[in-house]
């Protein structure tokens, strides 16, 4: 069978289980979750509001039905505008077309069922440019039917759409980042894919990061690397730009993509914090006595008090904030289930049992080998290339240590895992194989001297 062929397949399956999951598992999400406010925001957005407050739209519906003067509409920006848009651009075709307006939760989790079956053949595509073919059909087949990246599709999480982006962004950059093509063109489309990708969850930043190391560990002039270094980060900021120009205008504030940042990294630099997720805790430390924390509610009040608040907390506690990096990153990896979690209010709880299991055993191994891979990488002759996907796949992995202990921050790094796990599993394959090729010569010299 060919390789087109076969990735074809892997693109058919992976993306068939995807599709089956969503049409078994896809659920409305439930009320006051970051899916529940993503939704009402892309609805807010296809309806023609705006990027607004969407809880002043529900109570404008009960203030006419009780004949009350309507709120007037309050810009917001607490979550990036990057998937809410696209969630805004399938709810207006699901509105406009003869799909039923009650699908349209199904619809959106359909359209990323597809971008999981893309982000197949991305990570294919990736991993041939890095290593080899058969490296890259390996890292497919990972990707195709990892666990934790099947069944998040049937969430109205980012993750989905922000892994496909992602993806696309380093497989551009990575012939500038290895030195094989600095073309203005080249580092210029890095730089504003990457800034477009930061609309969507602005952690994909990091990746100008890994373009400067690699570049300087390659041994890139010094002039030649920090004109291509500012080229990409100029061409980021140039994306960006509107949008904050925007937050500047409706919210009388410098806010560069979200206000969301803010409430993120104080969620575990605080005397309370336990290094994850607590809303309690983000209430009662992030926030300033008099105001109230929600979403399109005083958005750059929180953002800014809880902003100092971690800076103060960073400067006054520096060898604690270093510890709360491996709490952080503990709270993070120690479950990769953050695709069923959902779901877990419709399963038994032997089924749970069994999903958390297959799940969080995948992700372990896909990790032990991804450690693995990144040793033979680095080790190694040290292509650039491969220099390029370790520092990044070590951003993405490190977001939780920056952010806060949430699962679901290291999603869109299990791709890259997945290609540098496919190394050491095609360099055991390719030993193998040579060894039944000298077994083979050898058997066939024996029988040919014995005929002699």
């Amino acid at each position: 069978m060919t390789v087109r062929r076969i990735l074809l397949v892997l693109v058919l399956l992976g993306g068939g289980a995807r599709i089956l999951w969503v049409a078994h598992a896809g659920t409305p999400p439930r009320f006051t979750s970051d899916p529940e406010a993503y939704l009402l925001q892309g609805q807010t957005i296809a309806k023609g509001n705006g990027y607004t407050n969407p809880l002043i739209d529900i109570a404008n519906r009960q203030r006419r039905h009780d004949h009350q003067p309507l709120l007037a509409e309050q810009p917001t920006s607490f979550y990036p505008p990057g998937y809410p848009a696209f969630i805004a651009v399938v709810a207006w075709t699901v509105w406009h077309t003869p799909i039923p307006d009650g699908g349209l939760v199904r619809a959106i989790e359909y359209v990323q069922a597809i971008i999981g079956a893309l982000t197949i053949l991305l990570v294919f595509m990736l991993t041939r440019r890095v290593f080899d073919i058969r490296t890259a059909l390996i890292a497919a087949t990972i990707v195709a039917f990892y666990p934790n990246l099947v069944t998040i599709t049937a969430t109205l999480q980012l993750e989905t759409v922000f892994i496909a982006l992602s993806l696309l962004a380093v497989l551009v950059l990575v012939p500038a980042a290895s030195g094989e093509d600095t073309r203005v063109v080249r580092l210029v489309a890095g730089g504003a894919l990457t800034g477009a990708v930061a609309l969507v969850r602005p952690t994909i930043a990091l990746i100008v990061l890994a373009f400067l190391v690699t570049r300087w560990i390659a041994g890139s002039p010094w002039r030649k690397l920090m004109r291509d270094f500012a080229l990409v980060t100029i061409a980021m900021i140039a994306i960006i730009l509107p949008w904050t120009i925007r937050n500047a205008v409706a919210l009388h504030a410098f806010v560069p993509v979200s206000t969301g940042i803010g409430p993120a990294l104080c969620m575990s630099r605080n005397q309370e914090a336990t290094g994850g997720l607590d809303t309690t805790i983000l209430v009662r430390q992030c926030s300033a006595p008099d105001q109230k924390f929600a979403p399109g509610t005083g958005d750059t009040e929180v953002n800014s008090y809880a902003t100092k608040h971690a800076i103060r907390w960073v400067a006054a506690h520096p060898l604690e904030e270093v510890k709360f990096w491996w709490w952080r990153t503990d709270l993070a990896y120690r479950h990769d289930t953050s695709g069923i979690d959902q779901y877990e209010r419709l399963m038994s709880r032997r089924a749970r049992r069994t999903a958390d299991a297959v799940s969080d055993d995948a992700s372990f191994i896909v990790l032990g080998l991804a450690l693995i891979g990144a040793v033979i990488v680095v080790t190694g002759r040290r292509p650039a290339r491969g220099v390029f996907l370790v520092a990044t796949t070590l951003a993405f992995a490190a977001v939780p240590a920056i952010l806060f202990g949430d699962p679901r921050y290291r999603v869109p790094a299990e791709p890259l895992f997945a290609i540098l796990a496919a190394v050491p599993l095609a360099f055991c394959f390719a030993a193998l194989t040579r060894g039944r090729g000298v077994s083979a010569s050898t058997a066939t010299a024996t029988r040919s001297g014995g005929r002699g």
